[in-house]
């Protein structure tokens, strides 16, 4: 019999998880096809790259014009993903969504709780509040080691933000400490976080654009097809973790945004995530509870639940995957994990079954019509042929074109950005 799982049930995410080669990434591959076969918004995040390929392959003719492609591996173009930009409309709640979701992001990176602190909290969102709610255009990441680096920067600042509070931490808290949380003191700390990136060739270009190329929410609208290529190999682990925890970001950002379109008019976008836990913030937590009130379903895939549980945030994202997807595959699994997993699938399936899966074969809890299915053992397809025979690098290059700048003018522009700050201080 065929095992089909339907839209409705979809909205409740799915969860995949297996040992590696048991057949993941063609069900993934596979489910992908099928949505943009059938016109669906979809976004793919790949940490590996080989899926993004085999993906961008198979792109039918009819939906070429619906790509939308982030490949920091093209060391000549770059997307511009400015991480601090944000709508008119309410502004203040994604100001604090943006400040909150930086701070998890560090978390991440660094472990807060042993590298970092209240005081490195309270400066860090002291000085992303500080860009984002002045009269400076566009600020990006770039623009934060300047607040401790350059004082007439700061005083230019302060003079142009709306919140008082955020003034008084910095005229009164900040330039009156003294010891180790004095300003002196704390700034080549929270630079040495930052520098990392804001002086990194790769990323510089893209988190360095003063105007995102790319608009989250368009894509979602209009049902384009965003591929994510953040392969380990070629960009490297923490470059990788920190662009996929800001696109996954600015999706659920996006997605929050529709809550003043009608619920009809909120488009589907099916968002897939493989090895997800290199991107886990207490973000997906709230992804899985409250996405699909705006129309973003999740497909999330791992290798094992050893790797959610150590997750450095807050919350305990393995708790709250487990508690909040709809529909579990299991292929097959290690001793820990099937005896763990085998609650879900008991009595039809015990511990040593999931262990003994073949490949290409998954242990399914399907939601059917918002009910949990008695478990059953299914054989996935093989991939699917897709035979349009189109031109990979025509995509590509369109892609470019809509999205993409060339490095060498964001450099340029990044550096003429120094000098029109400069101008800005002089004038005021």
């Amino acid at each position: 019999k065929d095992v089909r799982f339907e839209r409705p049930d979809r909205s409740r995410h799915c969860y995949i998880i297996g040992a590696t080669g048991t057949g993941k990434s063609t069900l993934l591959y596979n489910m992908v096809i099928q949505d943009i076969k059938n016109g669906e918004g979809v976004a793919l995040i790949d940490p590996h790259g080989d899926l993004y390929l085999q993906v961008l392959e198979s792109i039918p003719k009819h939906r070429v014009d619906d790509v939308v492609l982030v490949d920091p591996s093209d060391f000549e173009h770059s997307v511009g993903i400015n991480f601090l930009e944000y709508d008119a409309i309410n502004k203040p709640v994604q100001m604090n969504f943006i400040t909150n979701e930086m701070i998890k992001i560090f978390h991440k990176l660094y472990d807060l709780d042993r590298t970092g602190g209240p005081v490195f909290e309270l400066y860090m969102r002291s000085s992303l509040l500080l860009v984002m709610d002045s009269e400076y255009p566009s600020a990006t990441l770039m623009d934060i080691p300047l607040i401790f680096e350059d004082k007439d920067f700061r005083s230019f600042l302060l003079e142009k933000c709306k919140n008082q509070i955020v003034v008084n931490f910095w005229k009164k808290q900040a330039t009156e400490a003294t010891g180790d949380g004095a300003l002196k003191n704390m700034a080549p700390y929270i630079t040495s976080k930052l520098n990392q990136f804001t002086t990194n060739a790769l990323l510089r270009p893209i988190i360095g654009q003063p105007k995102s190329t790319i608009n989250f929410r368009e894509i979602m609208d209009s049902r384009k097809i965003l591929l994510v290529n953040l392969s380990k190999g070629l960009i490297g682990e923490l470059d990788t973790q920190l662009l996929g925890m800001l696109i996954i970001g600015k999706i659920f950002t996006a997605a929050m945004n529709r809550v003043t379109s009608r619920m009809e008019r909120r488009s589907p976008m099916f968002l897939y995530v493989d090895e997800f836990q290199n991107f886990t913030t207490d973000t997906v937590a709230y992804l899985l509870s409250e996405a699909r009130k705006f129309g973003l379903f999740l497909t999330l895939a791992n290798q094992n639940l050893a790797q959610l549980s150590a997750n450095s945030g807050k919350q305990n994202i393995l708790e709250a995957v487990l508690g909040n997807v709809g529909t579990l595959l299991l292929f097959r699994l290690g001793a820990m994990d099937a005896g763990r997993m085998d609650i879900y699938t008991r009595p039809d399936l015990q511990a040593q079954d999931l262990q003994k899966l073949p490949d290409f074969h998954a242990a399914g809890r399907l939601l059917v019509k918002n009910s949990p299915s008695k478990p059953l053992v299914f054989k996935t397809q093989p991939a699917l042929e897709v035979t349009d025979g189109i031109d990979v690098n025509s995509i590509i290059t369109k892609s470019m074109r809509k999205y993409a700048t060339p490095t060498k003018e964001v450099e340029e522009g990044i550096t003429a950005r120094s000098y029109m700050y400069k101008h800005c201080v002089e004038t005021a």
